[in-house]
């Protein structure tokens, strides 16, 4: 279901940064640096459940069309059982490399992400390229995918939307810099524009010649983010243990037809994130788990009917060494 790849895909930006190891800069105080050799390659396994939870949905007749009400009540049943208390498994590995450092201290980042979805005659593979400087700040980005609608969302996205994308959640690259002193967090909210992120993903639909859609009714309210990540400590063995909390505000998408009528509208009224993350004295993950919680009311028109539905969906993702 397209709308919830476009979820998943905005709220599971934080596999795209892995945080970094401490080192003593010139005041004496601790902060996070990225300090493993290069070559370095950590592979994680990876397990993503989502909850869907459906209701108030009604099933109604669109403007201009008639249909009986013994098919609307029929669709209607349907669509509440066909995603009402669906939970979805999603498997797979990751692996993140250290693959170059320049004089400058400019550090290159890799990260392969291979998923098993159910439904999907092949996995999944996304590849996270990031260049960050010596300060940790992340300068550059490049995202594929071996799926096609992913890979053109990415594609038609401009750069800056790509990094407060990567930074707008999860153990990122905001980490860097951060004091390694225990209790110590950092707050900040990101805005990310998501008209070419949305205008990729719906690129088939709107691209479709035999398809009644307006290509320019595409609209989109941009995605507020306010994130908090505190560092706990460190353990016996030296690794590093961080948590984070969050709250991402109202947003809404929607594209009508040729005679001004809504074919999809999602209105995502709120929801929140929280986590923490386990990292090696060198930098490099060990663990990490992320729960993210949103609520949202989905509209689409397909042929002669309107369906409309709430939903609440819950996403648990965890990654750990084999």
């Amino acid at each position: 279901m397209r709308p919830l790849l476009l979820t998943g895909l905005l709220l599971s930006s934080s596999l795209s940064a892995p945080a970094g190891a401490q080192s003593a800069p010139a005041t004496g105080a601790a902060t996070l640096r990225l300090s493993a050799p290069v070559g370095t390659t950590v592979e994680q396994r990876m397990t993503s459940t989502t909850r869907l939870q459906v209701s108030d949905v009604t099933v109604t007749a669109r403007p201009g069309a008639t249909v009986p009400q013994a098919q609307l009540d029929s669709l209607r049943r349907a669509f509440q059982s066909g995603l009402g208390g669906q939970t979805t498994t999603v498997t797979g590995k990751s692996f993140t490399r250290l693959a170059a450092r320049d004089a400058q201290g400019r550090v290159t980042l890799q990260h392969t992400l291979i998923q098993t979805i159910p439904g999907l005659p092949k996995a999944l593979t996304t590849k996270i390229t990031q260049v960050l400087d010596a300060s940790g700040t992340l300068k550059d980005i490049k995202l594929t995918s071996d799926n096609p609608d992913v890979n053109r969302a990415y594609a038609q996205m401009k750069l800056d939307d790509l990094l407060r994308a990567a930074d707008s959640g999860g153990a990122d690259t905001r980490l860097y810099g951060l004091p390694l002193t225990p209790g110590q967090t950092r707050e900040d909210r990101q805005e990310v524009a998501l008209d070419g992120l949305i205008g990729g993903l719906l690129g088939p639909i709107l691209q479709d010649p035999e398809a009644d859609v307006d290509p320019a009714t595409l609209t989109s309210t941009p995605l507020a983010v306010t994130g908090r990540l505190t560092f706990v400590g460190a353990d016996a063995a030296g690794r590093l243990r961080f948590t984070q909390t969050g709250t991402f505000g109202a947003w809404e998408t929607s594209v009508k037809d040729r005679a001004g009528q809504p074919v999809f509208r999602m209105d995502v009224t709120g929801g929140a994130v929280d986590g923490e993350s386990l990292l090696r004295p060198d930098g490099l993950p060990v663990s990490s788990s992320l729960r993210t919680r949103m609520q949202m009311r989905l509209l689409m028109t397909m042929d002669d009917v309107q369906v409309s539905a709430s939903m609440t969906q819950e996403q648990t993702l965890t990654l750990r060494q084999p």
